[in-house]
């Protein structure tokens, strides 16, 4: 009994390793990946130092986003094969919520995989919107005291196991309070409320699991520490229907550009254009591999703020053993580029806004940069609302923003320059 209680907790811990220095005469560093077998881990890939966080990946169901109190959303886990299902848009249906009423409820809901916001999942393609509030998919936000207030309830179908769960987020804001309940073949057990709150890690999101009632504590490295999310994901494949691959997710601050036909192994290339970077999440996802092989002439090159690398598949060991070799290298010093620290300030007046919700950003730029620079406005969704460019600008100035087309409440302002990004909260009145 110890052995396997010991045994229990050594499977539960997230294992961490380097990439060994292996690397070739072209410059490039072998990356042995691994899912394991059946893909029963998922994977946090590091490119600036080669660190491997390799977990469990079936430890978990629902994961809460947590980057700020303003910002919200869910992913479910798609290790688990779970189909959601919007079984109401009223939360006192609660107790009415009847299984055997699926085929009415629509098709079920995925994390998107062609999204540019990890943080928007499943329930979040739910149906709840609002003519003048924003609106999450499954909940509306109150401008009154700022929280996202739930309206829908769901029905998790695991579709490996055939089990149910009900599930619905009753409030949000510095985290979240939802409610759940399991079917136990006949009926639905009893309801189980917590409240999971957002905590002070550094990591995107919180983990819960409907097995222990709990949170699931360790299951993502602080937001600085990957760049890659080796894992399983749902995509519309073929254009036939929704299936469950493994691949690669990118993280929220790199950009990828995906060149084919290309050679992989060779000392001259060009860079792709800046236009050619995509934040899309799976845009390396399955694109390196066909059954059972790897494209030859795949190549990806990989933004992180002011560095670029550059990589390409070389293995792919399917599910008897997951697999995912890959070579990479830094390609900065040969693109003639230099890391830029933040060189810029800025301030937002007034604030909150007057009612003509015309406001002023002051802009002070003390070492030229010679790239461009932008000011993009968000609500509490994530949605972009407003974007401007900076261009080589120098010097303090400033720059008069017409925000009159928003709703009162509110906004993020961020400002990216020089390689550096500023966040500031914006009321809107």
């Amino acid at each position: 009994m110890k052995t396997k209680l010991l045994l229990a907790s050594v499977l539960a811990l997230s294992v961490q390793q380097t990439v060994l220095a292996q690397t070739d005469a072209l410059g490039y560093t072998q990356a042995n990946m691994t899912m394991g077998p059946s893909y029963q881990n998922r994977v946090f890939f590091n490119l600036a130092n080669g660190n491997m966080v390799s977990q469990q990946a079936n430890t978990w169901d629902v994961a809460f986003y947590r980057n700020s109190n303003y910002a919200f959303g869910t992913r479910i886990n798609d290790a688990l094969n779970i189909e959601v299902y919007t079984a109401s848009t009223t939360l006192a249906d609660w107790d009415n919520i009847n299984i055997s009423n699926i085929a009415s409820w629509g098709a079920p809901l995925y994390n998107p995989d062609q999204t540019t916001d990890l943080s928007k999942g499943a329930f979040e393609q739910g149906p709840i919107t609002h003519a003048t509030l924003p609106a999450t998919g499954w909940g509306v936000y109150n401008s009154m005291t700022h929280h996202i207030e739930g309206k829908a309830i769901f029905v998790l179908k695991y579709t490996t196991s055939n089990t149910y769960v009900k599930f619905a987020i009753e409030d949000a804001f510095g985290g979240y309070t939802f409610k759940y309940s399991k079917w136990n073949g006949t009926a639905w057990g009893p309801t189980e409320t917590r409240t999971l709150a957002n905590g002070s890690d550094d990591a995107y999101f919180n983990y819960f699991s409907f097995t222990t009632g709990a949170k699931v504590p360790d299951m993502e490295p602080s937001k600085s520490a990957w760049d890659f999310m080796f894992t399983k994901y749902y995509t519309f494949y073929n254009n036939m229907m929704m299936y469950p691959l493994t691949g690669a997710i990118q993280g929220p601050s790199v950009k990828v550009a995906k060149v084919q036909p290309e050679t992989q192994a060779t000392a001259t290339f060009a860079t792709p254009a800046d236009t050619s970077f995509s934040s899309n999440i799976t845009t390396i996802g399955h694109s390196w591999k066909g059954i059972g092989n790897v494209y030859s002439d795949v190549v990806y090159y990989v933004k992180k703020g002011s560095d670029y690398y550059r990589m390409y598949f070389t293995t792919n060991g399917g599910a008897t053993t997951g697999d995912m070799y890959f070579k990479y290298k830094k390609i900065t010093a040969t693109l003639g580029i230099t890391e830029v620290s933040k060189k810029a300030s800025f301030g937002i007046y007034p604030n909150p806004t007057a009612a003509d919700k015309k406001v002023t950003v002051l802009f002070d730029v003390k070492e030229k940069a010679d790239n461009k620079g932008s000011i993009e406005v968000y609500d509490l969704t994530g949605k972009k609302v407003y974007t401007s460019e900076l261009t080589n600008q120098s010097g303090f100035y400033k720059q008069d923003l017409n925000l009159s087309h928003l709703t009162s409440g509110n906004y993020l302002v961020k400002i990216s320059f020089g390689g550096s990004t500023e966040t500031k909260k914006l009321i809107v009145k």
